[in-house]
């Protein structure tokens, strides 16, 4: 099956690296399915390129994959009321968390093209894009594959971050809840700017307890 990356506009960086890897890149702002498997790329978006085999693999079994965009932000926090009240007459309750549309992979089958036209339609002048996928996502209902919000990180930066104490979780400048390997398979929840005191706290009782 043939695999390539649709740019939203100009971008020579992420073109340049695809191009470098063996990726056919196009310019599309209308996302139209070039290939069997594609990439619809915002721009300025940092790609996971050491990812990108995995994603094509998901691209088998499901009809579209993205990652999720802020562990802390639902629809009910994003874009205007009036917006908000339409997309809720679609999902019923914003309560829900929204995707990272920079990074989408799409099928070119059936329910492929039906997100991405309905998307397409849903993105009217001034929508939020984030609520527009929403909306055409629950309209259309194609097998997503949600991502973790790691894919939108440059490889370096995931894999300190996986290094580091086994930290999982958004990043600090978030202020959100991360799990912590404490002892050997066991994990508690705290703020991540706290990990380091609470790792110490644990270190601190099994001094006492030894």
């Amino acid at each position: 099956m043939t695999k390539g990356i649709v740019l939203l506009g100009p971008d020579k960086a992420n073109e340049a690296k695809a191009r470098s890897l063996g990726v056919e890149v196009a310019v599309d702002p209308q996302m139209m399915l070039a290939w069997d498997k594609v990439l619809i790329l915002t721009p300025g978006t940092r790609v996971p390129w050491d990812l990108l085999p995995a994603a094509w693999h998901f691209l088998e079994r499901w009809d579209a994959a993205a990652p999720l965009w802020r562990y802390g932000v639902t629809a009910a926090d994003v874009g205007t009321k009036e917006e908000r009240k339409g997309t809720a007459a679609v999902v019923r309750d914003l309560r829900v968390l929204l995707h990272s549309v920079e990074l989408l992979f799409v099928r070119d089958n059936e329910d492929g093209r039906a997100l991405m036209e309905a998307y397409r339609e849903e993105l009217k002048a001034g929508s939020e894009r984030r609520l527009a996928f929403l909306r055409a996502y629950y309209r259309v209902k194609p097998r997503l594959c949600v991502l973790p919000t790691t894919w939108l990180a440059e490889v370096d930066q995931r894999s300190k971050q996986d290094a580091r104490a086994h930290v999982l979780g958004p990043p600090k400048r978030d202020g959100r809840l991360v799990r912590l390997e404490v002892e050997p398979g066991r994990w508690v929840k705290c703020f991540e700017e706290d990990a380091e005191k609470v790792r110490a706290q644990f270190e601190q009782r099994r001094g006492r307890r030894k």
